[in-house]
């Protein structure tokens, strides 16, 4: 029997089942993996960017625990109690959120070929969010003030982009380019690489991408993933119409496999890209359950 007519033989709710305790194992796997690594770092003077690591790492770990809460589905009706349905389209706006997380991580600590490279891209990321804040109107006298501070925030980190800059092999044209994007105002998360020549040596330009683009790397497909999730993921037409379709012949169901497989594909992501990219949590890595190691590697190589 081949291994698509075994999983047929499961039927939808058992392949729900396994796929529901893989990322059950996988997120316990990402908690040992991060607050491991956190006791192991105690007495150090831990970088920024690895604080920032671990610190995306616990929010991936509430992202899929509140997944899997959600896997119960939700009371509708408050005088039936037994009587609960799958809140699919708030199931993918969670994930959508997971997605993003896991693409801001792999964009700044797995796609960079060098420290320096690394950290521009992380202080962009970082002034785009401190972005948020600024010029905001009607808003208290404590954000006033914040906001004063974080302006100064953005200065620092814009001046040193153009000090890494500087010392780059690059070409005046995409140091302007690097200036430039760290000097626009706007709040939007994009994904930025560095392209090479064909030695790998010399950079010869900086490339901006979006989301969508991101899913061949961090799901392994080349469907347009995140399309659908925003589909379902915002109050748009077609989401409404299918949520109206949902609860017809276990489409719900088929929803919450998908969920759960995708969910499961970028926590191995985030996992193994800690491991590989973040100082000490190799080691930490080696020391987890053996289970836990064994499905985060299985599942990133699916």
């Amino acid at each position: 029997m081949d291994t698509e007519k075994i999983i047929e033989s499961i039927g939808i709710d058992g392949q729900i089942a396994i796929m529901r305790s893989g990322l059950e194992t996988v997120c316990d796997g990402l908690f040992h993996l991060y607050y491991g690594w956190r006791r192991s770092k105690e007495k150090e003077d831990v970088p920024e960017s690895d604080a920032i690591a671990q610190c995306i790492l616990q929010m991936v770990v509430c992202k899929i625990r509140t997944l899997l809460t959600m896997c119960d589905g939700i009371n509708v009706r408050p005088e039936k109690d037994t009587i609960r349905i799958l809140d699919i389209p708030s199931l993918i706006s969670v994930l959508r959120s997971l997605y993003e997380m896991v693409f801001v991580f792999h964009n700044i600590y797995a796609e960079q070929g060098t420290k320096e490279e690394r950290d521009i891209v992380l202080y962009i990321w970082e002034i785009r969010g401190l972005n948020n804040r600024q010029n905001m109107p009607i808003v208290p006298l404590s954000f006033i003030e914040k906001e004063e501070k974080e302006k100064k925030q953005i200065e620092d980190l814009r001046r040193r982009i153009i000090s890494i800059a500087t010392n780059l092999d690059i070409s005046d044209e995409i140091r302007k380019q690097l200036i430039n994007v760290a000097s626009i105002k706007t709040v939007e998360i994009k994904g930025y690489r560095f392209k090479k020549d064909r030695e790998n040596s010399r950079i010869i330009a900086f490339e901006s991408y979006r989301y969508e683009e991101g899913v061949e790397a961090l799901l392994r497909t080349d469907a347009p993933a995140y399309r659908l999730l925003s589909i379902h993921g915002h109050p748009s037409y077609l989401g409404v119409l299918q949520f109206g379709q949902m609860f017809n012949n276990e489409t719900d169901k088929n929803f919450l496999r998908t969920i759960l497989t995708c969910a499961c594909k970028l926590a191995s992501t985030i996992a193994m890209d800690f491991r590989e990219y973040i100082d000490g949590a190799d080691d930490v890595f080696s020391k987890l359950k053996d289970n836990e190691k064994d499905y985060i590697i299985t599942l990133h190589n699916c």
